[in-house]
């Protein structure tokens, strides 16, 4: 087989692919060089001889018509402003009898639980407005996905969507603990500042809110992603 990771970062999905088909060939595509550079270096530590990491734009793939018998596309389609482009560019590389799988999160379906759950949500408020502000990703393109490869002229496009879950208290505090840190980031909070969606001082509320919320045994948070099989 010969496989594509589009927007394959550092490759750590790549490399499972690459032992999962020993007498495959996988390629990994990025723009990010530095990940890349990361992604040679495991690679050869682990003896992944299959796997070729190079740069390049999901948008014009530098490959032939029908090269791959599997892509793969992982949250990377959310990051773009022009998801369309990319979606066409897999199908064009994928061969008539091949496979693309994508997967993107989707917060439409955000569930918060417990006794103190305003700072949270208001949290997530914050976030997905400084992702579309920012151009960092949309916080819900997994509910895009089938309509995006269906009009991209895939033939069969099946679509499912599934919850990362945080339900135990050992999870809960952990989750809570990084998003109070997060708060407390310097960098995000001059990011949210200067779009003007919130200032430093409720974010550093927000993070003891967080903390609160994660010593509450009836704290609960999940998040979806959305993910589509689609064949040419």
């Amino acid at each position: 087989m010969a496989i594509l990771d589009c927007g394959c970062g550092k490759a750590t999905i790549a490399m499972g692919l690459a032992e999962a088909v020993p007498a495959g060939w996988v390629v990994g595509a990025d723009l990010e060089k530095d990940s890349l550079t990361t992604a040679r270096r495991d690679a050869a530590s682990l003896g992944l001889d299959n796997l070729a990491c190079v740069a390049a734009d999901g948008r014009r793939l530098p490959f032939d018509d029908a090269a791959f018998d599997a892509v793969l596309c992982h949250s990377m389609l959310e990051t773009l402003s022009d998801p369309a482009s990319v979606v066409g560019e897999l199908r064009r590389v994928t061969k008539s009898d091949g496979v693309v799988g994508a997967a993107s999160v989707e917060y439409g379906g955000l569930i918060l639980a417990g006794e103190w759950t305003a700072g949270p949500q208001r949290f997530y408020e914050i976030r997905q407005q400084l992702w579309r502000a920012a151009g960092i990703a949309e916080p819900n393109m997994g509910h895009h996905l089938r309509g995006l490869f269906q009009k991209a002229g895939f033939g069969r496009v099946e679509a499912f969507a599934d919850y990362i879950s945080y339900g135990t208290p050992d999870r809960v505090m952990a989750f809570a603990r990084d998003r109070a840190a997060e708060c407390r980031d310097q960098e995000l909070r001059a990011a949210v500042t200067c779009h003007g969606i919130a200032s430093g001082a409720e974010l550093i509320h927000l993070a003891a809110q967080w903390e609160e919320w994660g010593e509450d045994p009836t704290a609960f948070f999940a998040f979806a992603w959305c993910r589509v099989l689609a064949w040419p």
